[in-house]
């Protein structure tokens, strides 16, 4: 177990990640009645809050009469745009909103979460090693022991999780170490049981490994009954920037354990 947080760790761990909080709390600020106070959804392993934020006309509480739209970034500590992505496109919700048809529509008829920072533990260690950018860590700060540390949170979902397929790694000097069980790392287990409680009708998780769309499977080498449609989908949303667009295996590399199969697989 760790060790409780010092006076002077608590410090830190109010202050961490203050930009991307901040952006947080400037967009609540400017636009109280499309956007909620961020709101912590658990704690990471060494104690951070994983914040999120509500953007609709009714921001203040969960309307189970609209549908859910879920927006996270930043599983991976090293993938920092994903997360100024992500605060980006909440930006341009709440501006265009009243002006901008899509806009407009997407604040008034959804519960748009968002999540920009799933991994705290991680971005802050990279913040830490390399202030000035570039930091390359990109698991959490689990410690496996014998000086090893991280677990791959986009490995660590339990949608056919385990040795049995090749997308993940048991080694836990690996970039892509599943952990010791499906939502062994409180940061998957507090997006797990956000996700049950306001499930989403449509998710999307924000990465920068490569200019991709990617949806379901990623665990084999097999299409989803929806396929036809998320093709479709993915060949409308790549259709002004030329991104590749497929399955998880066919433009990337077998992946299990990830969350774009949890979501689809537990919750459609």
């Amino acid at each position: 177990m760790p060790k409780p947080p010092k006076k002077a760790d608590f410090i830190q761990v109010l202050t961490v990640n203050s930009e991307i909080e901040a952006e947080m709390d400037r967009l609540a600020a400017t636009y109280p009645s499309l956007v909620s106070a961020k709101f912590s959804v658990g704690t990471s392993l060494q104690g951070r809050p994983i914040f999120a934020l509500r953007i609709s006309t009714t921001p203040a509480a969960h309307d189970p009469a609209k549908p859910v739209a879920w927006f996270d970034a930043l599983h991976h500590a090293r993938e920092p745009m994903s997360g100024e992505a992500l605060l980006r496109f909440a930006d341009f919700l709440c501006t265009g909103y009243g002006t901008d048809a899509d806009a407009t529509r997407i604040v008034a008829t959804r519960n748009n979460l968002f999540i920009p920072c799933a991994n705290p533990d991680g971005y802050e260690y990279n913040r830490q090693t390399n202030p000035d950018g570039g930091g390359l860590w990109r698991k959490n700060r689990r410690s496996n022991g014998g000086g090893s540390f991280g677990v791959d949170l986009n490995r660590n979902y339990a949608w056919e999780w385990g040795p049995q397929w090749p997308g993940s790694s048991g080694n836990p000097d690996s970039d892509t170490y599943r952990g010791t069980a499906p939502f062994s790392e409180p940061e998957t287990a507090a997006l797990r049981d956000l996700l049950a409680q306001q499930t989403p009708n449509m998710s999307m998780s924000c990465h920068t490994y490569s200019d991709l769309l990617v949806y379901s499977w990623g665990y084999d080498t097999i299409v989803t009954p929806e396929n036809g449609a998320f093709r479709f989908y993915g060949g409308d949303l790549t259709a002004d920037n030329g991104w590749a667009y497929g399955t998880v295996w066919q433009v990337l590399y077998i992946a299990n354990g990830g969350s774009i199969d949890w979501h689809y697989g537990q919750h459609g």
